[in-house]
């Protein structure tokens, strides 16, 4: 590695006097692959060492699998260290499960629901909120979807007039406040944006008191630009209320989550809601070369309102000097475009890659427009790839009905009630409709009934009426009891059938696809580990990823003893990812391709400057994510198809985008991908990394 030992204890030493700040609260400014996560483990370690209560030092990330990330990074960090037994103490957590451990804390939950609330998912969302809501106010369900997103983005704001979408007329308030307020209490569910927004507005108006928060000493948040103003209220009302040492990490020009209200102006201004903080600036960069990262810098700072910053990467000054590639190719067309990409990244293979595939990231703005394209002609090259995470594998109606069954077989396990999956599962019932639905709810709320209990009754009650009614849920309680005879740890071998018994004699019974669900059902199992028990099987089908997914392939095979499945472990795949989806990722080599004015920025972000600066920051974000190659490509012409979606159009016509005119780095017009010769440079480079 050509960086040397004198650059890296630098910028070790800039780490480590930003872990070891002793203002009561610290800001840390680190760009991407300045090592804002490396920093959080010394904070971590420091604080230990120097006596905080380990139980009451709180790390937040913003998801699940960034806080099991972080978890564990902080755990190989303090092993070395004299912290390394009490390390383990530490509360690492999402802010929604803290949020919701405080309204447990405080009786709050047992006021509002009948047991813990499920957060719906996207589906459920989709399938059961919406679709009901749509019922009970008589519009579709397309209209229902933009009135809860309305109430989610005054919820995430904190702002009555916050409205994404179009306005809402007071009959549509009133009729969703009915609905929600009886609803989440029904089926014991939240929305995304609810439980943060329940938790801030009662500390606010003193239902929440300091004693049922928790004892927290050191707090510290990562990623604080993707907070939205929810969320950093939240963060300011723990601090107030605990004394707590507040430290939170991030990067304004890196927050690319405006669709969750994500507010870059949090980190920006963050001394002026704190006057005492202290703010410390990571500068040296250990993942891009130079000519990746200076022209990216120079396009981002066209965006105003941001912090100042100048990043430098430690391979200009590094023994020898690395200065990378960053390429911006032109072609004729789309088609020859993806051919291009496909070749290089044969040649990239060829030349030296092989076995170092998933290095290689192609980052595409538009799932519709770019990725059969690209797909078709990586596989007409037979090269190995993924293509990005789409709707999750439970998405699909039979895998969606095995996993509600497979959670009232964890309800009824853990004892642990699960309203969501017995409401979702009456959604999935064959020729039952929402209306049925609806009115088995209205008749457990007037009949004060509970609603997941009624599906364990020893016998319907004489109220549940007309005959649709009491049929789906006769069909939904055959399901509860039969799965009450199994258990978790039975095996896929022992229960497969049984699960295929379920979904056509019940779920799917009279449907004229129930062979085809069944078929769907019995290859999808066969092609898992038989060994898997149904609990390793929900804990896939729970995967928010093909990455999740395989990680609980790897445990299983490990707990039987079993080599992975060919080609899985062994096998590196080029990784084709969203934009949004390759944050917090790095490749060796990085393809941007349709660089184009109205792809990327879109035409909607032209003419919205707020849209603009955020498309502006996600494409500074998939630049540097390339480590010693970033090749960015447009395409003159779309023909066909993809014209369509542009445009409507049978031929489309674009100009190279504007934020390589930004970046000041010219176009090459290209016909074919790279050479030889131009493979053989870039891997020198990857080599020296």
């Amino acid at each position: 590695m050509p960086i040397t030992p004198a650059q890296i204890a630098a910028a070790e030493h800039q780490q480590q006097q930003a872990a070891q700040d002793g203002a009561p609260q610290v800001r840390l400014i680190a760009g991407p692959g300045t090592g804002k996560s490396a920093t959080i483990e010394r904070r971590v370690a420091y604080i230990l060492n120097t006596g905080a209560v380990p139980n009451r030092v709180y790390v937040i990330s913003f998801t699940r699998a960034t806080s099991a990330e972080l978890t564990r990074r902080i755990a190989a960090y303090c092993q070395n260290q004299p912290c390394a037994a009490v390390a383990v103490n530490i509360r690492v957590s999402t802010m929604h499960s803290l949020a919701l451990r405080i309204l447990r804390a405080a009786n709050v939950l047992t006021t509002l629901y009948p047991a813990d609330p499920f957060v719906l998912d996207d589906w459920e969302r989709e399938h059961v909120y919406d679709l009901e809501l749509a019922h009970v106010l008589g519009c579709n369900p397309t209209r229902a979807g933009q009135i809860r997103l309305a109430h989610d983005a005054r919820w995430q704001t904190l702002n009555p007039q916050a409205n994404a979408q179009q306005p809402i007329t007071p009959a549509e308030q009133t009729g969703f406040n009915a609905f929600h307020t009886t609803r989440r209490n029904l089926y014991c569910y939240v929305l995304p944006g609810e439980v943060i927004y329940e938790c801030v507005t009662r500390i606010q108006q003193g239902a929440i008191q300091a004693a049922h928060l928790p004892p927290i000493q050191h707090l510290i948040v990562d990623e604080y630009q993707d907070l939205n103003a929810c969320d950093q209220e939240f963060v300011h009302l723990l601090v107030a209320h605990s004394g707590a040492t507040l430290f939170v990490a991030g990067d304004d020009d890196q927050s690319i989550y405006s669709f969750r209200h994500a507010n870059p102006s949090g980190i920006v201004n963050f001394n002026a809601t704190y006057p005492a903080a202290n703010t410390r600036v990571l500068s040296d960069c250990f993942r891009c070369t130079p000519s990746i990262l200076n022209p990216a810098m120079q396009m981002v700072a066209f965006n105003p309102n941001r912090q100042a910053k100048q990043l430098v990467s430690l391979y200009a000054n590094a023994q020898p000097p690395m200065q990378g590639t960053l390429s911006i190719w032109s072609f004729q067309n789309a088609q020859l475009e993806a051919a291009a990409i496909a070749q290089s990244c044969q040649r990239l293979v060829g030349a030296g890659m092989a076995g170092q595939e998933d290095q290689i990231l192609i980052l595409i703005s538009n799932r519709r427009l770019q990725l059969a394209l690209i797909t078709q002609e990586l596989g007409n090259l037979g090269l190995p790839f993924d293509p990005p995470g789409g709707p999750a594998v439970r998405d699909e109606d039979v895998m969606r009905a095995v996993y509600n069954i497979l959670r009232l077989l964890k309800d009824y396990a853990s004892q642990a009630p699960d309203y969501v999956a017995h409401r979702a599962l009456l959604t999935q019932l064959h020729g039952v409709g929402v209306t049925t639905i609806a009115h088995v709810g209205n008749l457990c709320v007037s009949n004060n009934e509970n609603f997941r209990e009624l599906f364990y009754l020893p016998a319907q009650p004489q109220w549940l009426i007309p005959q649709r009614a009491a049929a789906a849920v006769a069909r939904v309680t055959t399901v509860a009891h039969t799965v009450a005879g199994w258990g978790l740890q039975d095996t896929l071998a022992a229960r497969s059938a049984d699960i295929g018994l379920l979904l056509s004699g019940t779920v799917f019974n009279g449907s004229p696809q129930v062979a085809a669900h069944v078929a769907a059902w019995t290859a999808f199992a066969a092609g898992l580990p038989q060994g898997m028990t149904l609990e390793e099987v929900l804990s896939f089908l729970s995967a928010e990823d093909d990455v999740d997914q395989r990680q609980v392939l790897d445990a299983v095979a490990q707990r039987l003893g079993e080599a992975p499945v060919a080609g899985q472990a062994q096998q590196r795949r080029i990784r084709i990812l969203t934009m949004h989806g390759a944050k917090g990722l790095s490749g060796k080599v990085v393809f941007i391709p349709s660089a184009e004015q109205g792809v990327i920025p879109s035409f909607r972000a032209i003419h919205a400057a707020g849209l603009l600066n955020e498309q502006r920051r996600l494409f500074y974000v998939s630049v540097t994510r390339g480590r010693a190659a970033c090749i960015v490509s447009h395409a003159a012409l779309h023909t066909g198809a993809g014209a369509f979606l542009i445009q409507q159009q049978a031929n489309v016509a674009l100009p190279r985008s504007q934020f390589l005119n930004e970046m000041a780095v010219p176009s090459a017009n290209r016909a074919n991908g790279l050479t030889l010769a131009e493979a053989q440079a870039i891997m020198a480079d990857i080599n020296n990394l």
